[in-house]
Formats: structure tokens, sequence, C-alpha cells
């Protein structure tokens, strides 16, 4: 009743969830009634007494607050709240409820801390609070929640840095993007990590070893952020990695110390709009998963490398053909290579603004801008 009389009236509307709740009867005795249509799940607890263990509201524009009295609610294993209006904080007696396995209150407009007491929840398993108006720093109590396999954070306005995960050992899903984190990358991450996805924050600092111990990992996603360094040659090497996300960062040196890339399971590569110098990387023309490869937007010089160009071309054995290939606004030099000369038109690329010394206008990646004037080019080399 309580959890009702949070919620705004005039968002209740009469064919909602929320809009059959009637009390004159007891909710777990008259389920699929017309008093309580939907909304409550019941289980049968000590004694076979019906207890209500799931809440469920569904995305019906309902206004209010979370009421704190959800936490008297002992036997909750399910909490949905999703796409709703809610605001205020989220209630730290959601901390009471130590049955509870999902919470989901994504896409309201809750505001405040995360609540210390969700890292009480030792039985949780799925958190999401992502697209709200959360602020402050993500608790280390988080790092108790040992058998939480998925836990989304983003379009927040979270700060502080990324606590140490290793205690989520369960964890295989983090997505904090969009929020305003600070500090390093953690030095730990559960063993059975699958997608790390932190871009758009304020993370500094190089990339930590320690990812190269993450043999599960299938999407690495950093973009966006103050990162500097290194790009080490350990990315690449990861067994299960698919998609790679480095772009619109401070990279200065990309590592290619014995890398073939020929057991790579690569899909896409975004390393764009970083401080990245030297000869355009071979090895990754030989991944043979590799379809989308964007370099724009760099320092790289010298030529295309041929082998580019066979994989665009489709003419690399037992690899999938690139079919899309970003080069523009770096200082490449040398002529294109000629099987992009007669490619077909499967394939997405740029090579503009760069020092080639021809980029036919007729070919579609030679097409929205020129090369960059012989001075800047010069000028380019000559400091170096």
């Amino acid at each position: 009743m309580q959890v009702k009389l949070a919620v705004n009236t005039a968002s209740i509307l009469p064919s909602s969830c929320l809009g059959s709740w009637n009390f004159s009867v007891d909710p777990c005795d008259a389920l699929a009634s017309p008093q309580f249509t939907c909304g409550i799940d019941c289980t049968p607890g000590i004694g076979g007494v019906l207890r209500v263990s799931g809440l469920r509201l569904e995305p019906a524009g309902y206004e209010g607050m979370l009421s704190p009295y959800i936490g008297n609610l002992s036997a909750l294993q399910i909490v949905i709240v999703s796409g709703n209006k809610f605001g205020g904080p989220i209630p730290e007696t959601l901390g009471q409820l130590t049955d509870l396995f999902q919470l989901d209150l994504s896409a309201n407009y809750f505001t405040g801390p995360l609540p210390k007491s969700l890292g009480l929840l030792s039985n949780l398993g799925f958190l999401s609070v992502g697209n709200n108006l959360l602020e402050g720093q993500i608790p280390v109590s988080f790092n108790n929640l040992s058998k939480v396999t998925e836990m989304f954070l983003y379009r927040n306005r979270l700060n502080g840095p990324l606590p140490v995960l290793t205690g989520m050992r369960s964890l295989t899903y983090v997505d904090a993007s969009y929020n305003n984190l600070t500090g390093h990358l953690p030095w730990g991450y559960p063993a059975g990590l699958a997608i790390l996805a932190l871009g758009q924050n304020q993370l500094a600092g190089r990339l930590p070893q320690l990812l190269g111990n993450l043999n599960s990992l299938a999407v690495l996603d950093l973009r966006s952020n103050q990162l500097t360094g290194t790009i080490e040659d350990f990315i690449f090497d990861l067994p299960s990695l698919q998609q790679l996300n480095l772009s619109h960062n401070a990279f200065s040196t990309l590592s290619t110390t014995n890398l073939t890339g020929a057991n790579s399971q690569i899909v896409s590569i975004d390393l764009s709009y970083n401080m990245l110098r030297g000869p355009l990387p071979e090895f990754l023309g030989f991944m043979k998963m590799l379809n989308v490869l964007s370099l724009r937007s760099n320092m790289f010089t010298g030529p295309i490398p041929y082998n580019y160009a066979l994989k665009a071309a489709d003419s690399l054995p037992a690899t999938n053909q690139l079919r899309q290939l970003y080069l523009d606004s770096n200082f490449l030099t040398g002529e294109v290579p000629s099987p992009f000369l007669t490619i077909s038109d499967n394939i997405t690329a740029s090579f503009v603004n760069n020092c080639l010394q021809m980029c036919p206008p007729s070919l579609s990646f030679c097409q929205g801008g020129g090369q960059r004037s012989p001075i800047e080019c010069q000028a380019f080399f000559q400091t170096g």
C-alpha cells in the first residue's frame, strides 16, 4: 500500500498494473483478479503462507518516489520498475531485502548517491540503475556482490574512481559508460569478465597489464576518456576479444611486437582520434575475422600496407573481407595500393586528408576531401 501511495495518483492510469491494485483484498489471494491484474508475484513462504516475492511495474509513466517501505517486503526476490518517471533517492532500505536477486531501476529519474546498503544484497545476480540522474561515487561495498553477473550503471552522473571489482567474482558484464568517473582503471577484475564498457568518462593513465589475463573478455570499450601511453600488444592477443574501442583518448604508441594477427577473433577495432605515430601495423591486415578498422585522426606515417588492400578486396585466403576502413586525417604517404583501384562498392573507406601522392577522386574513399597540402606535410615531417 505504501508503494502505491508514494506514486503520484495522476500518473496511475486505470488500465495500468497500479491502477488495478485494490487493497480491500489480500494481493496474494487475488492475483489475476479485477483487484490485482498484474505487478505482483507471490510465492509460498514458511508454513505455505503466500508472500510478495516480486514487484514488476510496467513502463506506464509512473511518477513519484519509490517508497522506503519497500524494504519491509522481506521476501522480495525481484524488483523491476524500469522505464518510468520515478525520482528522488533510491531507498537505503533495499539493502534489507536479502533474498533479492534482480533489481532493475533503470530509465527513471532517481537522484542522489547509490546506497551503500546495496552491497549487503548477497544473493543479487542482476543490478541495473542505468539512465538515471545518480551522483556520487560507486560504493566500495559493491565489491561484496559476489553473485552479480551483470551490472549496469551507464548514463548517470557518477564520479570518482571505479572501485576494484575482484570480489564480484561472478561478474561478466559491466557498463558504467557515460558518467564522470575519474582516476586510473582498476588493477583487478573478475576472471570471467566478458564485457567492460567504460566509455565517455574521464579515466586517465595507462592500460593495466592485468587486462591481459581476461581470457573471456569479448568487448573492451574505453572510448572518450583521457587514457595515455602505449596500446600494448597483449590487448590484441586476448583470445576471446571481438570488439575493441579505444578511440578519443591520448594514446601515443601502438606496440606490435611479435604480433601476427592470425589467431585473433577481433571483428571491429577503433583506435581513431588518438596521437598514435609510426607506420600502420601490418598485422591488422592479417586478422582473419576483422571487418571494421578505424585508425583515422592520428599521426600515422608511411604507406598503406598492401595486405590492407588485399583484405578489402577479399583476396586473402581464409580471412573475412574488410568492410570498413577509415585511414583519413593521418600523414600517410606513397600511392594507393593497386587492389583498391579496382575494388567493388561493398567497402566503406576514407583516405582523405593524408599526404598520399595520388588518391583518384573517382574512388569513393578518395572523395569528401582532398589530401593535405605539400607545405603542411613537409612541416609535419620536418618537426617529426
